[in-house]
């Protein structure tokens, strides 16, 4: 099996309490794999001791420090701009690889065309979890995951299929370090996080590079170390609300599913209002105040327009 030279990139924020477990697990993959590997923690102006229990107990690990908070997307490009090798992988703080898992990810970017692979992401439980294998459909002006089962997914990968997935979870991603550089990496927008990973992934079909699940790859995610401890439930549904229709109003490319969104815009907040519902409407308002910036960004894309192949040619690419 061919091995390739992986930087991975873990960014980090008040993680004294999760990192020694996470990079125990990452330090002892790195062990197990034949090829080269560097860690790289991103710091981003945590206000625990985090960078001292990183010097402290982890000096073999290339250490990046913010001197303010920048957010996600951010930590990840300082650590893409830090890495020295041509697959960097990013994953989460509280994500906790198994042993073995990087050679079956990295084996595929002997294909020219590979972008990013996904792992099998398990829960605490050791539950799969949807966002593994990224299936979408566009339902009713909106874009939504087809539920899967790995009894199926398993079939298929051993019948020789090529799982082809629409993202990886910037949590746990797999990505070719050039092509990242040359779309751009995540935007801004998205920030502080959510959908930034599927709209990474949606412009990079849209110039032919493909992303794929590996469900031989597997780690454990557990979201309830990070995102519940500093966002609240309701303040978490409106970042995801908004940041999905910032998704969708970059990458509806025709008129046709454009104009099936916009009536539904409506419905949602009608139905959600009338149910004393106040989320949708704050994150509708939310993204309004910023359609300068999305409008901006349709017409300004690292990548030529004639280039990009259209959000209903990508999908029907995936499908199973």
């Amino acid at each position: 099996m061919e091995t390739w030279p992986v930087s991975i990139i873990i960014p980090n924020y008040n993680g004294e309490q999760i990192l020694p477990r996470a990079l125990t697990s990452v330090s002892e993959a790195v062990r197990a794999y034949a090829g080269p590997c560097e860690i790289i923690v991103v710091d981003d102006a945590s206000r625990d001791s985090s960078v001292d229990l990183i010097s402290q107990n982890f000096s073999d690990i290339k250490l990046v420090r913010h001197a303010t908070n920048r957010g996600f997307s951010k930590a990840v490009h300082s650590g893409v701009h830090a890495a020295v090798y041509p697959i960097i992988l990013l994953l989460n703080s509280d994500v906790y690889p198994e042993r073995d898992f990087l050679a079956p990810l990295v084996r595929w970017f002997s294909r020219e065309d590979t972008f990013s692979v996904s792992p099998l992401i398990l829960d605490p439980n050791g539950n799969p979890t949807r966002v593994s294998w990224n299936l979408v459909t566009l339902m009713r002006g909106e874009i939504r995951s087809r539920n899967w089962d790995l009894t199926t997914a398993l079939e298929l990968y051993q019948n020789r299929h090529s799982l082809k997935s629409l993202f990886a979870a910037g949590g746990s991603a797999a990505i070719r370090r050039d092509m990242f550089l040359q779309l751009g990496g995540f935007l801004s927008i998205y920030r502080p996080f959510y959908y930034e990973d599927r709209d990474l992934g949606t412009r990079a079909w849209q110039q032919g590079w493909k992303t794929y699940f590996e469900p031989q790859s597997k780690v454990v995610h557990d979201h309830s170390s990070t995102i519940k401890r500093f966002f609240s439930s309701k303040k978490t549904k409106i970042i995801r609300r908004r940041n999905r229709l910032f998704y969708l109003w970059l990458h509806l490319s025709t008129r046709k599913l454009f104009f099936s969104h916009l009536p539904w815009i409506f419905v949602r907040l009608l139905s959600r209002l009338l149910r004393l519902d106040g989320v949708y409407a704050i994150a509708l308002f939310s993204a309004l105040i910023r359609l300068k910036e999305v409008a901006k960004l349709r017409s300004h894309t690292p990548m030529k327009e004639t280039d990009q192949k259209p959000l209903e040619e990508i999908l029907a690419d995936i499908t199973y």
